[in-house]
């Protein structure tokens, strides 16, 4: 029996909501189930919305067999040379955009994300949970980050508040590449980026195919990279949207999602052989 019968496979998982848990851990069980895709021929990496220390916190656990796509496809980076392959950043003209919403919506809070730095221009209830994890954040955006490239902003704010905003943003400020990324969480990202444009670039840079993909995530900023991917998986979980969105379902974070996607995929795609 082929002992590789994931040659030419890549699974792709979401951190937060996909694989951390709730209490912000990996399971050993996914970790494991991780270990044996590749031991079967297969690749792995992470799609996520985070920075590259926010990862890093996790690094030990993860293996780095691929770069790994961060900030919703907005960088692609490699973490065993600790180099960035691939980047890009917003337009300029999101800047004059985020006044207006800072002008308009006083308790809304909003992040800029810029040279790996986090800038607190707006801040609201939520804007003091990093700084309790321990990571360093500066509360103003100063003059000389106005002149830098931005990678992405995160809006922040109560669910309800935050569908009001997804729903009226473009009529009231301009058009842009806006994604949901959790209850309280809206993003701005670079025009065309996404998580699944950012695995695409991937897949290009290892000879990989989309159709081969197995992606698991639990918001809509995975959403392309669940419908691109040849098998598209959210958890339990998961945004209400995407669920009902994706072809494929799993437990949730908490249930070890990522082992159950492997064992799907060792009884299922073996059948392809």
């Amino acid at each position: 029996m082929d002992t590789k019968i994931f040659k030419g496979y890549m699974l792709v998982s979401d951190m937060d909501g996909t694989l951390i848990d709730s209490k912000g851990t990996i399971s050993a069980k996914n970790i494991s189930a991780i270990n044996r895709f590749i031991e079967m021929g297969g690749m792995f990496t992470i799609a996520t919305g985070r920075t590259v220390d926010s990862v890093k916190r996790y690094i030990d656990l993860l293996p780095l067999q691929l770069p790994f796509v961060i900030y919703n496809g907005s960088k692609i980076y490699d973490f065993s040379n600790e180099k960035t392959l691939y980047e890009t950043f917003l337009e300029e003209r999101i800047k004059d955009m985020i006044v207006k919403l800072a002008d308009h919506e006083s308790s809304l809070g909003i992040e800029v994300y810029c040279d790996e730095k986090i800038f607190i221009y707006r801040k609201c209830i939520f804007t003091g949970r990093l700084e309790q994890k321990g990571y360093k954040i500066y509360y103003e955006v100063p003059a000389h980050a106005w002149d830098r490239n931005w990678t992405k902003i995160l809006i922040i704010g109560e669910q309800l508040q935050i569908d009001h905003i997804e729903r009226t943003f473009k009529a009231m400020f301009g058009d842009c590449n806006l994604i949901r990324s959790s209850e309280n969480y809206l993003e701005i990202l670079p025009e065309g980026v996404s998580k699944g444009s950012g695995l695409e670039k991937l897949c290009g840079m290892v000879g990989a195919s989309m159709k081969n993909v197995i992606a698991v995530g639990d918001n809509m900023n995975d959403y392309e990279m669940i419908a691109r991917s040849g098998y598209g998986f959210c958890v339990a979980n998961g945004y209400r949207k995407l669920l009902d969105m994706a072809q494929y379902k799993c437990p949730s974070n908490d249930e070890h999602a990522i082992e159950y996607v492997v064992n799907w995929a060792q009884s299922n795609l073996i059948l392809k052989k």
